[in-house]
């Protein structure tokens, strides 16, 4: 039998605006009735490795597995294995970037990089690893750089987009919400992270945004927990804690 892999996305899947947990204890029991009947839990999310390692403290998950900044870095046996961008793409697309007015952040493997102090409404990390600095490019040509992340309006992101993905061979941008776009690795997803990490298992993914919608062609179920149209085959779920019941009835 194909052992059971139970893979979810944390910021609007598991974790709130405020960074509670959605369903709070009955989602928690659940993950943990998975747990005991040896499933394998895992996350993957946008946020970095560091975000995974607190709430698996804080709620006592147990993830051999971590995958984070949208399937760019990979823990696995004690390895943190990183996906990074093509170098001289990304000093190309940061001297693009830096005349409009939007708001970009760059990721490291352990650090987030900030020109300024984030709105307060922003969803905070468990772990600040912030750095404000004026200005990417050293950053860009000395460290591992990740991915951007771009702030702005729906329809500016659009046109990002649309010239990241058309003009770039090693480099892609991935909306991940309204009012932000991440940039990758032309080969980075979610759903290569899991193909990567659990070739041999039976998957069952939740998650509520586009960078989500990649995990669903490798698993036996896709759960979408939001109203974002999907052009991949999955079932809608209200939240996680009904996707979970629903796991549960179905593996018991």
């Amino acid at each position: 039998m194909k052992n059971n892999v139970i893979v979810f996305d944390l910021d609007g899947t598991l974790l709130d605006s405020n960074n509670q947990i959605i369903g709070g204890a009955k989602t928690l029991d659940c993950l943990n009735t998975l747990q005991q009947t040896g499933c394998t839990l895992a996350i993957c999310t946008g946020r970095l490795d560091h975000d995974i390692v607190k709430i698996c403290q804080e709620y006592g998950l147990d993830m051999k597995h971590r995958i984070s900044q949208n399937g760019a870095v990979l823990y696995q046996g004690n390895q943190l294995k990183a996906t990074l961008l093509d170098k001289q793409e990304a000093l190309d697309i940061y001297h693009e970037l830096k005349t409009k007015d939007i708001r970009i952040e760059l990721n490291t493997i352990s650090n987030r990089y900030w020109t300024s102090e984030r709105d307060p409404l922003f969803p905070k990390e468990f772990y600040d690893s912030h750095i404000i600095k004026e200005d990417f490019e050293d950053i860009l040509l000395y460290q591992p750089a990740v991915l951007f992340l771009i702030v702005a309006q729906e329809q500016q992101l659009k046109q990002i987009e649309e010239t990241i993905n058309q003009n770039y061979q090693f480099t892609k941008a991935i909306r991940t919400s309204q009012t932000s776009l991440e940039i990758v690795h032309s080969s980075v997803s979610k759903g290569e992270a899991l193909k990567i990490l659990y070739p041999d298992c039976q998957i069952y993914a939740i998650g509520d945004s586009p960078s989500d919608f990649e995990m669903f062609p490798f698993s036996k179920i896709g759960y979408l927990v939001s109203n974002q149209e999907c052009h991949y085959p999955c079932q809608r779920k209200e939240t996680i804690l009904e996707a979970l019941q629903d796991i549960i009835s179905q593996i018991k």
